[in-house]
């Protein structure tokens, strides 16, 4: 069976591809901000189908057998249509790439056999992601982010315990209610309320998390009246706190280092205080309500590595898995799991990595290098730690891509992290950021450092750990403020070539450890290509790349590339490449009817 699950509508689309055939459960999976260039899309995933297909050869939708959608919200504007045409009228959200005109005419015009399509719930579709993929046979499942659910695995089955959300049924102890109730103000909402506050958007959350970090040094102000009542059963109201935050102030600044200051610094550690409550208590409840020792958690509230860390720690679970892809990224995945199992799928595959993606071809590298005038030289695991030893920071591309937002060593940017300096280097030559910002280290799962009070295996960067008091100057680029750190630990079945290079720097220095930050310049996606490589290269104070054991670097003929440079170049590819696609995956004739009469209803004058 081949089960291709699809995430269209809203932020984060993607595709994920999963194939029984050969005996074994082959995955992949890609969000559609890799290859389109666009942070966070909300654009049909045409380009994320194409790489699946093309991950396992395939050439068109009627070359697999189910197609599984997530069905964002259970209302829709019109039949068989997530945007609607009135949407399509208005053209542009104003926000990121979200076009709901494009959108809809992909939608409408996308050749597939409605036979095969399965529309999959939302937070349905996040608990398939998380206990499809873990090591358990049975476990209890948590997601938490704008919906709520609590969920029993068992075998190959799925129970739903509690649900609410995005306009679906509503669950309640194993119970679909008569009527459903429709609750948005919960725990995520509130923290992304805030995040607001501190000047973010929707995607805020890890700014707000890591500002929470320096709540020891500013003197606690609360701002915000926390509704102590918001507890009803599995659902967390928040109604009463969002709406008594009239008063809350809002930070319009431009220099993010005045965030470390109150009020903005007692709001974020408000926010992380809150979250942290209200999830150990869902996490009782499920422990409660299923009685398991087994736990897995998926959901945008499952990146916060400060609450995995508590949660571990509380023992309440023996065995806690947290999906890589937690957040919205993760839900083709899940659309697909789901609709495997659901079809009669019986074999498992544990996600003991997130390399998902499917490696570049290193025949295409040479091109990338003569466009840009690069040069390269076949380098060592050895003579890359000795460059990282000397102060050099690399962006490295190997195999595979990472699944989710963390970069796990295939698609990150490395860097010593002993000298004192590296953290602004980093943050302020290559990133662009908040100064304020953490990074991450890796080491090895069998050798982690003793100033390091981490878990044993943290392979997806999602649980936090502490840098012993006394200790913490021996590697202050990966120590939070608070003395946390958000450890990645690496064993060689994992990514065999990466533990070597952390190896090979823990030979030169003693300190088996690497800094690593997600290859990418601010405001722009990680980096999926070589092409993609090379031009961050070529844009930020990168030192050189090492791609497939080369090290690429600039020459006096290399050029100078801006931002907007590369935008507008991206931007003619991208549209060249869709272009492409909808001649290859969509009835042409029915897209540019429809285009036809959307923009003849459009000019049409009202009255």
């Amino acid at each position: 069976m081949i089960v291709l699950g699809l995430k269209c509508y809203s932020h984060d689309t993607g595709a994920a591809i999963i194939s029984d055939q050969g005996g074994a459960l082959k995955i992949h999976a890609i969000a559609e901000a890799r290859l389109n260039r666009r942070k966070h899309s909300f654009a049909y995933p045409l380009m994320s189908i194409a790489y699946c297909l093309n991950a396992l050869g395939l050439e068109s939708l009627d070359d697999v057998d189910l197609i599984c959608i997530d069905r964002h919200m259970e209302t829709w504007p019109e039949k068989g249509s997530q945007f609607g045409y009135e949407n399509a009228l208005k053209r542009h959200h104003p926000r990121y790439d979200d076009n709901h005109r494009w959108n809809y005419l992909v939608e409408q015009s996308i050749k597939y056999d409605s036979t095969k399509v399965r529309w999959i719930n939302h937070i349905d579709a996040h608990a398939a992601s998380a206990y499809f993929v873990s090591p358990f046979d049975e476990a209890a499942i948590l997601i938490a982010e704008g919906g709520t659910g609590i969920y029993h695995g068992q075998g190959l089955d799925l129970n739903i315990i509690d649900r609410i959300g995005y306009l679906g049924d509503t669950y309640l102890n194993g119970e679909k209610l008569a009527e459903r109730r429709d609750h948005f103000v919960n725990s995520s909402f509130f923290y992304d309320k805030v995040s607001e506050h501190l000047g973010y958007d929707i995607f805020g959350a890890g700014q707000t998390m890591a500002l929470a970090g320096y709540g020891d040094q500013v003197p606690f102000e609360p701002l915000v009246d926390v509704d102590p009542d918001r507890f009803e059963d599995f659902i967390i109201n928040h109604d009463k706190t969002v709406f008594g935050m009239a008063d809350v102030p809002t930070f319009e600044g431009e220099d993010s280092d005045k965030l470390i200051a109150n009020p903005w610094v007692s709001l974020a550690r408000q926010a992380q205080e809150t979250l942290e409550t209200d999830i150990q208590y869902l996490v009782w409840l499920a422990r409660k309500k299923i009685h398991s020792k087994k736990l897995c958690l998926a959901g945008g509230a499952a990146l916060n590595c400060i609450i995995n860390k508590k949660l571990i720690e509380s023992g309440l679970f023996d065995e806690v898995y947290i999906q890589p892809a937690a957040s919205d990224e993760g839900l083709p995945l899940g659309c697909a799991l789901y609709g495997y199992y659901a079809n009669g799928g019986e074999l498992r595959h544990h996600m003991s990595d997130a390399y998902l993606g499917t490696p570049n071809d290193p025949a295409t590298l040479p091109a990338v290098l003569d466009k840009w005038q690069l040069k390269s030289a076949k380098a060592s695991v050895q003579d890359i730690a000795q460059l990282l030893v000397d102060g050099k920071i690399i962006g490295r591309v190997a195999g595979g891509s990472e699944y989710g937002p963390r970069a796990l060593g295939n698609r990150s940017i490395l860097a010593d992290p002993r000298p004192a300096d590296m953290k602004d280097r980093l943050n302020a030559e290559i990133k662009h950021r908040e100064g304020f910002r953490p990074f991450a280290p890796s080491c090895l799962e069998d050798n982690i450092p003793d100033f390091f009070q981490s878990p044993a295996k943290s392979p997806f960067m999602v649980v936090a750990g502490t840098v012993k008091e006394g200790e913490r100057d021996q590697v202050p680029v990966v120590t939070h403020a608070d003395g946390s750190c958000r450890v990645q630990t690496v064993n060689q079945e994992q990514n065999k070539d990466y533990y070597e290079l952390i190896e090979a720097f823990g030979n030169l220095t003693g300190c088996a450890v690497l800094t690593n930050t997600s290859f990418n310049d601010r405001d722009e996606p990680i980096v999926e290509t070589y092409d993609d490589a090379a031009s961050c290269l070529l844009r930020t104070g990168l030192d050189a790349l090492y791609i497939e054991g080369q090290l690429v670097e600039r020459t006096e003929n290399t050029p100078a590339l801006t931002s907007a440079q590369n935008l507008a170049t991206t931007t003619a590819r991208v549209d060249k490449d869709y272009t492409n696609l909808i001649e290859r995956f969509c009835d042409v004739e029915v897209y540019v009817r429809l285009a036809e009469d959307l923009k003849a209803k459009e000019s049409t004058p009202k009255g």
